[in-house]
């Protein structure tokens, strides 16, 4: 290919790319060409998507400045959607998204940018690389996730890197390695042999002789005198130079980063991965030059040791962990044994959770270069969003340590993310509330646990105290509940009636009596297959007990709960234990190993538990649920419409 048609190619693509981004239904920018320092006015226009999820319209905007770097910004909109906004003086090209909720426009993943301008319509240093770079996403230099598939050729990428290089003299450091990338990757597509084109050999020539290179560029010259000018022995002295004036640098690293990746046996990959970060702290630019994720050291020395229940490692690397590691960490060390085994005491999850925490709230005030892309609103969001669970956890463990006042505000810090669309953690605010005599507060938990159908137990007994009486009270209870939460609750459910033929069953209960579904002709039958081990299974009992109370005077329903799958030798003692220490009068009865747990499972085409079966009285299945989405309300109002809808 000559390089007038690489040329011609690259105006042609890039105009017509240039032109798209003009084209924008949704926002109107006053000037729309707008001067570097300027001040400009955004109008933006959401569309239904954005309006229909309820949330804040917010902004966003990123700067790619003089010195070849990106930051981001929030830009706060009025009512009316609109912002003026005051733009750098050493920018020179600008990018917008919109978001609401989990929601994102940008422009129909074609962008919302701008080319910045000096007065005279004259364009400086950055303007033409940050329009290169916002839209070559596989060269991983501009916006992580604003574009989910747009992509621009290796032919524009020269095009425009090629004419900031040219016409700003303090481009060519940061850009050259995209220079050559792309220029290399230009004659690979047309079989030639990137080494011999004269350019490409400047370019790298240039590299070379860069005075004072630093660390980072003397590793990407080795590397592209490696792969692309076919002058290993060139690579080789940079290399030895790099040997000579960091003799623990990365290259060093990244040998032995290669090594324990590399180990099979897990004990010495963990060894391996301490002696890793003990030699080698994270580098951000370097690391990602050379591939290098500290997620993954963490991660292995975390999961390796919370394996082997080696507890000292939390203390020992929590002060350096990553955010992606914290939350494995605490879900291994914190969420599993703690919320859901039940097997670890809030007075010993404490200490484990309490360090997790607070390395969490230093990471979340100070954002890691890595995430640089997220605008402080949306670091905040995301930080919450990955934390959240732990937030509900931590807040439980320092109610159950005696840290009410801790507790009560963290407690009321994740109701202010979640709306009451928790049962849990709306159980653990009324709880906290109760115990400080705060009524009011009180009170509007209780009512809004009920109103969006996420209330447990200990709530509704604290509702019908608030209450004051027994008569009237189911009424009261289903006049609070939203309207449009029941209906589209009802209509979901009854799309999922079938008719399946049950399979028969002869299963002994607690006190060694047989039960048969034949005896229970003309009844519906409700069947839930647990187990001990199970937490999601006992986590959904209240909402069944509120079921099964709701139908007590109810001869013609019956419920059955089969303990399935269990591995203990001793389970039957310990689901008598189990259900006398909740006092569940719940009629329990055992599996054959899991012997019709399969049989039902099969019938219905899935797997695991819990597992919920309602059977008409002509025996045959009219509804099969798996799992328990986390309300005993919502649970006893699913099962109560359900089995309404049986008989």
């Amino acid at each position: 290919m000559t390089f007038s048609r690489i040329i011609f190619l690259a105006i042609a693509i890039s105009a017509g790319n240039l032109a798209s981004a003009q084209t924008e239904k949704n926002l109107i920018m006053m000037p729309d060409r707008p001067e570097r320092g300027q001040r400009i006015t955004l109008n933006y226009y959401p569309d239904s998507a954005m309006l229909a999820t309820g949330k804040p319209v917010k902004a966003v905007a990123y700067y790619y400045d003089t010195t070849y770097h990106w930051s981001v910004a929030d830009i706060p909109l009025d009512k009316e959607y609109k912002a003026t906004l005051q733009l750098p003086p050493a920018v020179g090209f600008v990018a917008f998204k919109f978001r609401a909720g989990e929601v994102t426009d940008n422009n129909r993943d074609s962008g919302y940018y701008r080319m910045l301008y000096f007065p005279g319509n004259v364009q400086g240093a950055s303007t033409y690389a940050g329009y290169c770079l916002l839209r070559a996403t596989r060269y991983e230099m501009g916006i992580p996730n604003y574009f989910q598939a747009y992509n621009i050729s290796d032919t524009a990428v020269y095009f425009w890197i090629g004419n900031e290089v040219a016409r700003f003299h303090g481009a060519g450091r940061p850009l050259a390695e995209i220079y050559i990338r792309s220029l290399a990757n230009m004659e690979k597509l047309s079989n030639g042999d990137p080494s011999t084109v004269p350019s490409l050999r400047k370019a790298a020539s240039y590299l070379l002789h860069l005075p004072d290179a630093t660390e980072k560029e003397l590793y990407t010259t080795a590397e592209v005198y490696e792969k692309y000018m076919k002058e290993p022995a060139v690579a080789d002295s940079l290399r030895a130079v790099m040997q000579q004036r960091y003799p623990n640098g990365i290259l060093q690293k990244k040998a032995a980063y290669k090594t324990a990746s590399a180990e099979k046996d897990p004990a010495k990959k963990v060894l391996l991965w301490k002696q890793f970060v003990k030699d080698f702290p994270a580098s951000y630019a370097l690391d990602q030059a050379a591939d290098i994720d500290y997620n993954k050291v963490y991660r292995d020395i975390f999961s390796i040791s919370i394996a082997n229940q080696d507890t000292t490692v939390l203390r020992t690397y929590v002060g350096n962990s990553s955010l992606v590691t914290l939350a494995l960490a605490y879900y291994k060390m914190v969420e599993i044994p703690y919320d859901d085994w039940k097997t670890m005491s809030a007075k010993v999850a404490y200490p484990f959770s309490q360090l997790i925490m607070d390395r969490f709230y230093q990471l979340r005030k100070t954002k890691p270069e890595e995430y640089w892309y997220y605008s402080p609103e949306e670091w905040s969001e995301y930080t919450d969003k990955m934390f959240i669970r732990n937030y509900i956890a931590h807040a439980s463990i320092l109610k159950e340590t005696g840290r009410d006042k801790e507790a009560l505000e963290l407690a009321t810090y994740a109701q202010q993310l979640l709306q009451y669309s928790n049962a849990t953690l709306n159980e653990l605010q009324a709880t906290l509330l109760q115990r400080a005599g705060k009524k009011k507060e009180l009170s509007e938990v209780l009512h809004n646990s009920v109103r969006l159908n996420q209330a447990s137990v200990v709530v509704l007994d604290m509702l019908k105290k608030e209450y004051g009486k027994s008569e009237g009270f189911d009424a009261y209870l289903a006049s609070m509940k939203d309207a449009n939460t029941m209906k589209l609750m009802k209509e979901h459910v009854k799309e999922e009636m079938i008719s399946t033929p049950a399979a028969p069953f002869t299963l002994k209960d607690l006190k060694g009596k047989d039960v048969s579904l034949s005896a229970q002709a003309g009844k519906v039958v409700v069947l839930d297959f647990w187990a001990t081990w199970c937490a999601p299974c006992k986590a959904g009992m209240p909402g069944m007990q509120m079921a099964q109370e709701h139908f007590k005077n109810d001869s013609n329903v019956v419920f059955y709960f089969v303990d399935t799958q269990e591995r203990d030798p001793e389970y039957k003692e310990k689901v008598k234990t189990f259900i006398k220490e909740k006092k569940y009068p719940f009629q329990v009865l055992f599996d054959n190993g899991d012997e019709f747990y399969k049989a039902y499972a099969t019938l219905i085409k899935t797997s695991g538990i819990p597992f919920k079966v309602v059977i008409d009285g002509k025996g045959n299945i009219r509804f099969a649920a798996v799992g328990y989405k986390g309300s005993p309300s919502g649970l006893a109002d699913e099962m109560i419409t359900m089995i309404e809808l049986a008989k």
